[in-house]
């Protein structure tokens, strides 16, 4: 029987201390001997299954028959249909090592598994095997290498364009003042750019950090409708944009006023960059059961719908060679994914090509 003392050490203790001291449990226990019913091996929810000396299945606890949906039955190498797999437990039963790891990737709908999987030898030359998921560690480091390359890229391009421009002015002895003004408008503009792409970085960067974070303040979603609207007045006016609100009586939520003006204005500044010359936005806002709903439809080229999953990714932009002309950093749709997240929101994005794009973001009542 396993001490009442133990166990609760270990229950308070992260997944990954757990099964550390589980499986030192095991070694030290001197018969080597697993008890499906009252051992400990049972509580946790990492996968240990234990292999005789012909690699059949002699024990698997309760997280591995719901993790993998398997019994004692099956054949070790059927469930885990990977070369790397049956390798590494040959080597390892060839080498002297008492324990062992390696990385598992596993292939599965909706998405692929990864697992830190644990070797340990066992008496009578069974050995233990222990399965950490890695899944959102291995999708966070790709996330983290994207993210430098695509930053790297996005201020590649900019800063390589202000170090030829210095350049010139450095080694050109005879620069005419129209060719200076020319040269001095393009440092302004890429210097723009840049500074457009680091503010977007520092204001996600930001969001990222407050997603736990509790809201208290009530706000109107009406009013705040109505200030990014005039604040954006100007460029819609230049780009033949017609802005229209339709609002309602009582629109209260629970919101972060400086985060709702951010997700508003990007969504607004997105039709009025990308929607036809002298067409008509139209800003809804409409209330069902336990939600409100801000609707914005505008008249444009439109999106294929195959790419819509991708416009919140960073950096990424629709592959149009018109629509890549026009300025932008590429973060705004991530900025407005994580503040919808919290919010509580959900972000709708619906296209028709050469007819227009309608995004909802749908808010709980107050």
């Amino acid at each position: 029987m396993i001490n009442l003392k133990i166990l609760r050490n270990i229950i308070k203790n992260n997944p990954l201390k757990k099964e550390k001291a589980i499986s030192e449990q095991i070694l030290n226990n001197k018969n080597n001997i697993i008890y499906p019913d009252s051992d400990l091996i049972n509580v946790i929810d990492t996968p240990h299954i234990v292999l005789n000396d012909k690699n059949n299945i002699s024990f698997i606890n309760n997280a591995t028959k719901k993790i993998f949906n398997i019994n004692i039955k099956n054949n070790i190498f059927h469930v885990f249909r990977r070369p790397e797999f049956r390798e590494n437990i040959k080597k390892f039963r060839k080498s002297r090592a008492v324990k062992h790891q390696f990385t598992l990737e596993l292939f599965s709908v909706p998405q692929t598994s990864f697992f830190n999987i644990k070797i340990y030898k066992l008496q009578n030359n069974n050995i233990l095997l222990s399965f950490i998921d890695i899944t959102r560690l291995h999708k966070l480091e790709n996330l983290r290498s994207d993210f430098i390359g695509n930053v790297s890229h996005e201020l590649k391009t900019p800063l390589s364009t202000l170090m030829n421009i210095i350049e010139l002015f450095i080694h050109q002895k005879k620069i005419t003042a129209k060719e200076k003004n020319k040269l001095l408008k393009i440092l302004e503009q890429e210097s723009l750019k840049m500074k457009s792409i680091i503010d977007d970085l520092l204001h996600l960067t930001k969001i990222e950090t407050q997603l736990t974070k509790k809201i208290s303040q009530k706000v109107d979603l009406n009013e705040i409708i109505h200030e990014c609207v005039e604040s954006l007045k100007t460029n819609a006016k230049k780009n033949g944009i017609h802005i229209k609100i339709k609002t309602i009586k009582t629109a209260k939520i629970l919101g972060d006023n400086n985060q709702l003006q951010q997700i508003f204005k990007n969504i607004i500044d997105n039709s009025i960059k990308y929607a036809y010359k002298n067409s008509l936005l139209l800003i809804e806002l409409k209330s069902f059961k336990n939600k409100l709903v801000v609707i914005f439809t505008d008249h444009g080229k439109g999106i294929p719908n195959s790419l819509i999953p991708r416009l919140t990714e960073r950096f990424y932009r629709v592959p149009d060679v018109k629509i890549k002309k026009i300025e932008g950093s590429g973060l705004g749709l991530a900025i407005v994914k994580y503040i919808a997240i919290r919010h509580g929101a959900e972000f709708n994005m619906s296209s028709i090509l050469n007819k227009g794009t309608t995004t909802k973001i749908f808010f709980k009542k107050k």
